[in-house]
């Protein structure tokens, strides 16, 4: 495991330092390259990044605090739509305001854990 990522890389194979140079079937055909990606790219459509990323725009373009039936409309799926709002909200992204509101993180006065602001 330790070689193939730390000595024999794709991006830039270390031949010179491996311990088997000597029986490399990659190095015996001559160094091919592989056609083709190296990866699968990720999908992206329907991903927990896609929901994120539309609560994020519409929390973006708003001026104040987002009520959640207004997020609630950008994604059908309540359970993967609750689950990035919360990713958001742990990642530090968005902040709670109040009982069923959101916003950008540091787009409003800070709020003490019980609920006044700091003047």
């Amino acid at each position: 495991m330790e070689l193939g990522a730390l000595v024999c890389t794709a991006r830039s194979p270390r031949c010179a330092e491996c311990p088997v140079e000597a029986v490399c079937a990659w190095r015996a055909s001559g160094r091919v390259a592989p056609s083709g990606p190296s990866r699968r790219p990720q999908r992206y459509a329907g991903t927990d990044r896609q929901v994120r990323g539309l609560l994020l725009g519409v929390l973006r373009e708003a001026t104040g605090p987002v009520p959640r039936q207004r997020l609630d409309q950008v994604w059908t799926d309540d359970v993967q739509r609750s689950r990035a709002l919360a990713g958001l909200v742990t990642d530090g992204l968005v902040e709670p305001v109040g009982e069923a509101s959101f916003r950008l993180a540091g787009d409003g006065p800070a709020l003490l854990p019980d609920g006044p602001t700091l003047a």
